[in-house]
C-alpha cells in the first residue's frame, strides 16, 4: 500500500488533463472576447426585444 507522501507526489507529477493554468488562460480570452463583443450583442438583444413588445402588443390590439 502506497504511503500517503507517494501519492502526492504521484498527484502532483501527473500532467494528464487540462492544469488550472490552461482553464484561467481559457477564461480570460473568452472574457476578452465577450467584452470586444458586448455592445453588439447587447444592441441585437435590445431589437429582439423591441419587436417581440411590437408583436405582443399587436395581437392584444387584435383580440
Amino acid at each position: 500500500m502506497k504511503s500517503l507522501k507517494s501519492k502526492l507526489l504521484s498527484f502532483l507529477r501527473e500532467e494528464e488533463g487540462q492544469s488550472t493554468t490552461e482553464y484561467i488562460l481559457i477564461l480570460a480570452v473568452v472574457m476578452v472576447i465577450a467584452m470586444k463583443f458586448k455592445s453588439g450583442i447587447s444592441d441585437q438583444l435590445g431589437r429582439a426585444t423591441e419587436k417581440i413588445g411590437e408583436k405582443i402588443g399587436n395581437t392584444v390590439d387584435d383580440i
